[in-house]
């Protein structure tokens, strides 16, 4: 499960968390920091990789290329002991890179060569298929509608698995925001024909 820490030297949070085996660091805004204090998680605790994806989605939570080893000095040893096991959150809640399975600094891209296709890629990758890109959106900025309407603004019928991924998790988001809307008001017309009878 990610893990919140405190900078060394500053009074700036960042969180460590695993994805396919790799450690990441998430930089966060000073909103991201007061959402998690907001939610009763203090440095050195764990939380849901859910809430990470949402700071992430929300952009409180940035990679941006900073990862452990860029950390140097500002963090202390002991927080290099990580507790990653048994987290009930399947690391692949998270977007990642078509190309190198990179969170840093993700785009959506319209490919244009020999296939024409969506991808989701980091900054590195970004740059070495910078000839093939047509189209370049930074995920923060994308939307469930946003995708729809690009792919089919833009032609594209092919898209590779980091994009179908993203399209899965934000369609999973759209249903679960519709079924509390319509469970609020199921529970609402409920109490208002219980009046009606009684009456």
């Amino acid at each position: 499960m990610p893990i919140l820490h405190r900078y060394n030297k500053r009074n700036v949070y960042y969180v460590f968390t695993e994805i396919r085996g790799k450690v990441i660091a998430f930089q966060l805004t000073h909103d991201g920091e007061r959402k998690l204090k907001s939610a009763g998680i203090f440095p050195g605790k764990t939380f849901g990789r859910a809430l990470l994806l949402d700071l992430y989605r929300s952009g409180d939570a940035y990679t941006y290329g900073k990862g452990l080893e860029r950390l140097g000095e500002e963090i202390e040893p002991r927080q290099l002991e990580f507790d990653f096991a048994k987290d009930p959150e399947p690391e692949s809640l998270f977007p990642l890179c078509g190309i190198c399975s990179s969170p840093d600094d993700l785009h959506l891209v319209e490919i244009k060569g020999q296939t024409h296709y969506a991808s989701l890629l980091c900054g590195d990758c970004r740059a070495n298929q910078r000839a093939s890109i047509d189209t370049s959106i930074p995920l923060t900025l994308m939307t469930r509608n946003m995708l729809m309407q690009l792919l089919e603004m833009k032609h594209i019928e092919k898209k590779d698995s980091s994009v179908s991924n993203y399209q899965s998790l934000l369609d999973a988001e759209f249903k679960s925001s519709w079924d509390a809307l319509k469970k609020k008001k199921t529970t609402k017309q409920e109490k208002l024909f219980k009046t009606e009878r009684n009456i």
